[in-house]
């Protein structure tokens, strides 16, 4: 029997952790199913260098917007990246590339991006890590094979000096996340 993981965020999100913001996301994959609050959000702004044969480097910004239902340590990548150890945490990644020849200074941009796997403007990864009965678990949504079943797309709505604000489409096979959100970004 297929499992489905119904999994609804309710987030209110700040810096470092403190309330405000909001998150609403519905997250399936197999049976299980549960809910919970979000705590605290967070931003890693990064960028990447493509390299293909024959073909010029192509350097894009990968940024990824974190969302916790726990008091989440976002430092930096390494802390917001802990391995979860309580019942019921989650943390759910969102990175995205941006346009070419941006890089981690490029900030945030209201924009839709696509889980084409076309290098730019586009949805680079997507997480979702739980822990439940003693161990993480992770739902790893394939962004980056050619022959992924992955359709959707991740809209940026709004971008402001502290927050980035959106919506997110996606799915793959019998799994999916789909609503809105609103992340910390993180000060450089």
């Amino acid at each position: 029997m297929k499992k489905l993981l119904v999994l609804t965020m309710c987030a209110f999100l700040v810096a470092c952790g403190a309330g405000g913001g909001g998150t609403s996301l519905t997250i399936k994959s197999g049976e299980k199913s549960m809910t919970f609050s979000g705590k605290s959000s967070g931003t890693d702004l990064g960028n990447v260098i493509s390299t293909s044969p024959g073909q010029p480097n192509l350097q894009t910004s990968s940024h990824t917007i974190y969302l916790a239902n726990y008091e989440m340590d976002t430092t930096n990548v390494g802390t917001m990246r802990k391995p979860l150890t309580a019942a019921d945490q989650i943390r759910v990644e969102i990175g995205i590339t941006g346009e070419a020849a941006t890089d981690q200074k490029t900030p945030f941009k209201v924009g839709t991006y696509a889980v084409a796997n076309d290098k730019t403007n586009d949805v680079r990864h997507l997480l979702v890590t739980t822990f439940a009965d003693g161990k993480e678990n992770k739902i790893d949504f394939d962004t980056m094979s050619s022959m992924s079943k992955l359709a959707g797309e991740v809209k940026i709505t709004s971008v402001t000096d502290t927050d980035v604000s959106g919506t997110i489409d996606v799915t793959e096979g019998d799994r999916s996340i789909k609503g809105s959100f609103t992340a910390k970004i993180a000060k450089k």
